[in-house]
C-alpha cells in the first residue's frame, strides 16, 4: 500500500467498537482525570516530560503521580525509569496519559498497545503552508491539490528517520533505504485523519484536525501533519517560525504559547475485566489574535 493512500483503517481496536466515552470537563481538571484499582488516566500539561531523562529529574508526570501513588515508580515498564507508564506524550504535547497501578495491569495494557488495541485520538489546530520543511519527501499524492476538509478518512503512513542537529526531529521515510529507518513491526506507522473542520474566528487557512493512531512513533502526529503542508500551530520543530496565537491556556500550566496539539481520547480494555473503556476530554480551543492574520 502506498503512503497516503485513500483508505480507512479496518482494524478492530477498542476505539472502533462504539464505546461510550467518559467525558471529563476540562474546567477544574487536575492531574488525575480518572482512576481505578488497576490504572489512572492523567492529564499532562505542555512542556513536561512524562518520564525522567536523567536520574535526578523529578519534574515529570510520572513523579507527580508518584507523590499520590508511590508504587507507580516501582513497576517494570518498557524502559528503565518509566515505571507504570503505558505510553508517553512528547514534551510539548498536552493531554491524556495512561499509567498502570500494578504489574499485572501494566503487562496487560502494554500487550494491548503492542497488538493495536490501545487507541489514541488527538486534536490539532493547524495552518496551511505553501512549502514543506527541509528533508521531507514530496507530499503524498492523495493529499495534493485537495481541499483539506475532504481529508477525513485518509491515512498518512510512513517509516521514520532521524533528522537535523542533535537528531531532535524526524522525517517520514517512504522506503527503508536509510540505515536508521524506524518501522512499526516491519510496516508503516499510520495516522488516520478522522475529520477536518474550520475553527470559528480564524483565518481561512487555519483548520482543526482530529486524528487517530494505535501505535505511535516520536513526533508522529506533528511530523505527519507537517508532511501534508498543515503544521501544528506553535510547533517549535515542525511549525511556522513566527509568533503564533495561543490556544486557551491548559489546566495546570502557565505556558504562554503551548503547542496546539492535545491527546483528547484514549480507548482500551479494562485490564481487570476486559470491558471496553473510553476517556475523552473537550477539544482544544483557539484564542486568535488578529495581529497574526
Amino acid at each position: 500500500m502506498l503512503p497516503g493512500s485513500d483508505t480507512r483503517d479496518k482494524g478492530q481496536g477498542t476505539g472502533d467498537r462504539g464505546v461510550s466515552d467518559c467525558v471529563i470537563p476540562v474546567s477544574g481538571m487536575s492531574l488525575v482525570v480518572a482512576e481505578t484499582d488497576g490504572f489512572a488516566v492523567l492529564f499532562k500539561p505542555p512542556r513536561m516530560h512524562c518520564a525522567p531523562l536523567r536520574p535526578d529529574d523529578r519534574d515529570t508526570l510520572l513523579h507527580r503521580y508518584a507523590e499520590l501513588f508511590p508504587p507507580a515508580l516501582e513497576l517494570r515498564g518498557r524502559k528503565e525509569g518509566e515505571g507504570g507508564l503505558v505510553h508517553r506524550l512528547d514534551f510539548e504535547t498536552s493531554g491524556l496519559v495512561l499509567v498502570a497501578k500494578n504489574q499485572k495491569s501494566l503487562d496487560n495494557l502494554t500487550e494491548q498497545q503492542a497488538t493495536g488495541n490501545f487507541v489514541k485520538e488527538y486534536g490539532a489546530i493547524c495552518r496551511n503552508v505553501a512549502a514543506l520543511p527541509a528533508g521531507f519527501p514530496p507530499e503524498p499524492g492523495r493529499f495534493q491539490g485537495r481541499d483539506c476538509t475532504t481529508f477525513g478518512g485518509l491515512i498518512m503512513e510512513s517509516f521514520f528517520r532521524p533528522f537535523g542537529p542533535g537528531r531532535k526531529q524526524v522525517r517520514p521515510a517512504v522506503n527503508s533505504a536509510h540505515r536508521e529507518t524506524a518501522k512499526d513491526h516491519g510496516n508503516f506507522y499510520r495516522t488516520e485523519i478522522l475529520s477536518v473542520t474550520k475553527p470559528p474566528n480564524t483565518p481561512s487557512d487555519c483548520f482543526r484536525f482530529a486524528v487517530k493512531l494505535k501505535r505511535g512513533f516520536r513526533h508522529q502526529v506533528r511530523c505527519h501533519l507537517a508532511w501534508i503542508a498543515h503544521p501544528i500551530l506553535n510547533d517549535p520543530l515542525y511549525g511556522i517560525p513566527a509568533p503564533l496565537p495561543s490556544p486557551v491556556p491548559c489546566p495546570m500550566s502557565h505556558v504562554p504559547y503551548p503547542l496546539a496539539l492535545r491527546a483528547e481520547a484514549l480507548f482500551f480494555a479494562d485490564p481487570e475485566t476486559g470491558r471496553p473503556l473510553g476517556y475523552r476530554i473537550p477539544p482544544l480551543e483557539l484564542m486568535w489574535d488578529s495581529r497574526y492574520n
